[in-house]
């Protein structure tokens, strides 16, 4: 074999070796970045729920303070509606 032939055999192969390892080394990367990627989207998604729930509990103690709040209206109106009647009575003496 002659010389040229064989540096450029040797060229050849140099050259697939440094593209193979660069294909990995750009797998690796890539799988890296996919992983950071899922990883963030993961935390987002727990911050959602996190906060899902505790607008959860903030609607279930506002609804509980309303229905206080129904029941307290109720007493005052029957109070409103008993003191009307005291003056009403009043007024008739």
């Amino acid at each position: 074999m002659e010389t040229g032939t064989i540096v450029s055999i040797a060229i050849a192969l140099v050259a697939l070796l440094i593209n193979a390892l660069s294909f990995r080394r750009n797998t690796n990367q890539d799988t890296s970045a996919t992983a950071a990627e899922r990883a963030t989207l993961a935390a987002n998604v727990n911050y959602i729920r996190q906060s899902i729930d505790e607008i959860k509990l903030e609607n279930r103690a506002i609804q509980k303070d309303i229905v206080e709040m129904k029941a307290r209206i109720v007493e005052i109106e029957q109070s409103a509606k008993s003191a009307h009647k005291r003056l009403d009575d009043m007024r008739k003496e």
